[in-house]
């Protein structure tokens, strides 16, 4: 009883000192964003510029018809604050790019890419490869989900892993793909618990495999990734 009680004790301390950020406030972000806040992790910052629409609703659990025409971020940081006293929620209402990459990304602890945008996902990962920063990826298609890490404790990142095979990146954007609102709910419970497992320093950890979900097949696979 002692044990599980300074176990927990030891990773509640571990949330508390934790910088996590969130490229994308969509689906992914809403959901995974919400939990990390729930659980009492210590900073978050949410990087996103675009603005609230009706046919976000579905999928984006932080926002509702009230918000229709605001910016994410600051509806996101909103419903986050009324949710976790215990949570800094910093926002950035612009888009990442080559210009302002690192300087929003590199004091981060952990990464997650929440975006459906694999040029924006290079880019987290190029930062991320330079500053040793781990990177938790998640994609959506129809009732499929994928989840990795690269770039944890010195393994490789995403454009090693994928040098050519980069087409399976192409087409994961859930406007597009009929992405049901449970299967993005799966996929951010999927990348909140890779970086909890990063934080226990679990051996079990993505790095170097990458997590497959079919919810019209039920089946859920984990492949090694070379």
């Amino acid at each position: 009883m002692l044990e599980n009680e300074e176990h927990s004790a030891h990773l509640k301390q571990k949330l508390q000192n934790t910088h996590i950020v969130a490229v994308g406030c969509g689906g992914l972000g809403c959901a995974s964003l919400l939990s990390l806040a729930l659980l009492g992790i210590g900073k978050l910052t949410i990087i996103d510029d675009d603005r609230v629409e009706m046919n976000n609703l579905q999928r984006q659990i932080l926002f509702d018809l009230t918000t229709v025409g605001e910016y994410k971020c600051d509806v996101a940081k909103a419903q986050l604050e009324a949710r976790s006293k215990a949570t800094e929620i910093v926002i950035f209402k612009e888009r990442l790019t080559s210009k302002n990459s690192e300087q929003l990304l590199q004091q981060a602890d952990i990464v997650l890419d929440c975006t459906d945008n694999y040029a924006t996902r290079l880019l987290i990962d190029t930062v991320c490869a330079k500053h040793s920063i781990p990177m938790v990826y998640t994609g959506v298609k129809g009732m499929e989900g994928h989840i990795s890490v690269f770039n944890y404790k010195d393994g490789k990142s995403l454009a090693e892993t994928f040098e050519n095979d980069q087409e399976i990146f192409q087409n994961e954007d859930c406007n597009d793909s009929r992405v049901m609102p449970q299967i993005v709910t799966m996929a951010a419970s999927f990348q909140v618990n890779e970086v909890i497992k990063m934080l226990q320093d679990s051996s079990e950890v993505l790095q170097g495999k990458l997590q497959v979900f079919n919810l019209l097949k039920n089946v859920f696979r984990v492949y090694k990734l070379k």
